[in-house]
């Protein structure tokens, strides 16, 4: 199975720039109104296992980790994943990130900067993602694009076009390079504020098998990959 966490991709977003492959089979809108505030680590964690994780998540969210066994991935015999919140997160990379994304808010460093350090850091991933994709294991792999760039420049259609341009291509490529269900899930959308971006109420989710979803909540895929696992 192949699981790809497309931080804020946004159902609007993908129908405005007629993206095909992110659509896939079947496409629609998760339901996260459960939750307080749209937070990234919480998002992610709650779709890991299946459960509400915004009251069991204390201090700093970041540095929260789960171990596998308490997420799906118990239920595949081999697994890899890559720079997921809450399991695999990349720190150092998401760490400057942010502290870019402050600086440019403070005059330090300008969107440009910012934008350069963000798509270094997609690359990075992509590569690792492409490399694993022949091995006979379930990958999950996780790209902040659309949310990162997003949120010094939603507003900027013509930027967000090659960030979802660029994710379609890569959802391309993973139709092409295997033959495996395909998930393809957002924590959250995004909306416009002026030039910036702000997280919404809901997220994107996407397969290329039938699951007949109506307005899933992020918890229900837990048992939809149960499903899909070769653990038995």
């Amino acid at each position: 199975m192949i699981i790809l966490g497309l931080d804020a991709l946004d159902v609007n977003m993908a129908e405005k720039f007629a993206c095909r492959e992110l659509m896939q089979l079947e496409y629609g809108r998760t339901d996260i109104s459960e939750f307080d505030l749209e937070k990234t680590v919480i998002l992610w964690a709650s779709f890991l296992t299946g459960t509400n994780m915004q009251n069991m998540i204390k201090g700093d969210l970041w540095s929260f980790r789960l171990e596998p066994e308490d997420t799906f991935f118990r239920f595949f015999k081999a697994y890899k994943t890559i720079d997921v919140p809450a399991l695999s997160l990349k720190q150092s990379n998401h760490e400057k990130e942010r502290k870019l994304l402050a600086g440019f808010f403070k005059d330090e460093n300008s969107a440009e900067e910012y934008d350069s350090v963000i798509w270094k850091h997609h690359e990075e991933n992509k590569v690792e993602f492409f490399n694993s994709i022949d091995e006979p294991r379930n990958i999950m792999v996780y790209f902040d694009l659309a949310d990162a760039i997003g949120h010094l420049s939603f507003g900027d259609i013509e930027k967000m076009g090659l960030v979802y341009k660029e994710l379609n291509e890569i959802a391309k490529e993973v139709r092409k390079s295997r033959d495996d269900n395909t998930l393809i899930v957002s924590d959250h959308g995004m909306k416009a504020i002026g030039r910036f971006g702000d997280h919404t109420k809901t997220g994107f989710w996407s397969c290329n098998k039938r699951l007949g979803l109506k307005s899933p909540r992020i918890t229900d895929f837990f048992k939809i990959i149960e499903g899909f696992g070769d653990k038995k």
